[in-house]
């Protein structure tokens, strides 16, 4: 089996503006091929693994598969000063790919949109306004993850979760958000720095799906043994850090 290769266009724009602002938009194309696939007529393409966790073990590969992805990127950043920061990136794409069954099909990685908005501010406080009070705060939107339709007999005799391969990324989980925030205290003395910190991840402890997970039912018959794997709900984390 030999490497995969691929073609890269990119074309971008930066610049410098009022003195503290930063700009950069990018277009990019990229075209790859021979990507491993199957052998025998199927979904599978090596450009779809890293996504999950989900343990593959594919027939005889050869190097006849391809994919593309394309989009566009933003960012446009606030540089600190004046005790504050702002940053905004954001990208629409497209990530398609074609296995040996020859169809056109949305890559595992193909969420087709990503936003990001995070910032921080910071207040000068105590009698010598030597140390600082921060606020900070992070904005996260995401496509969903695709999937397909459960091959429901398939998984029974493996006990995990088996797709019906005609199917692969046909479905979209719901898009995925998340908002975190961060206050911190900073102490500044002569030789040693104080930080006494809290994040709290997910504030809005939204149930975001990570994957279909196989549990078995044999406690309760009723109940389906496909089951939905959630994200990491909301976590506070409360830390203090000495910087010499």
């Amino acid at each position: 089996m030999g490497f995969t290769r691929s073609l890269h266009f990119v074309g971008s724009y930066s610049k410098l503006f009022a003195g503290h602002f930063h700009i950069k938009t990018e277009a990019y194309y990229q075209y790859l091929f021979d990507v491993p696939v199957e052998k025998n007529s199927s979904s599978f393409s090596l450009i779809n693994t890293g996504v999950g966790f989900s343990r593959f073990f594919p027939d005889t590969l050869e190097n006849t598969g391809t994919g593309y992805n394309y989009g566009i990127e933003l960012t446009l950043e606030r540089f600190f000063y004046r005790q504050y920061f702002l940053m905004f990136t954001g990208t629409l794409f497209n990530s398609q790919y074609k296995g040996s069954d020859g169809v056109w099909r949305n890559s595992d990685f193909n969420a087709q949109y990503i936003a990001n908005l995070l910032g921080t501010k910071e207040f000068s406080v105590g009698k010598k306004k030597k140390n600082t009070l921060g606020l900070g705060g992070k904005f996260t939107m995401e496509g969903g993850h695709w999937y397909g339709p459960v091959d429901t007999v398939e998984s029974e005799m493996q006990k995990e979760v088996i797709y019906a391969d005609a199917g692969r990324n046909t479905e979209q989980f719901k898009p995925y958000f998340r908002f975190d925030l961060k206050f911190n205290f900073k102490i500044n003395a002569k030789k040693v720095g104080h930080e006494i910190g809290l994040d709290i991840v997910n504030v809005f402890d939204t149930k975001n799906i990570l994957s279909l997970t196989y549990i078995p039912n044999d406690d309760d018959p009723s109940r389906s043994v496909i089951q939905t794997n959630y994200q990491l709900g909301r976590l506070p984390i409360f830390y203090y850090r000495i910087n010499f």
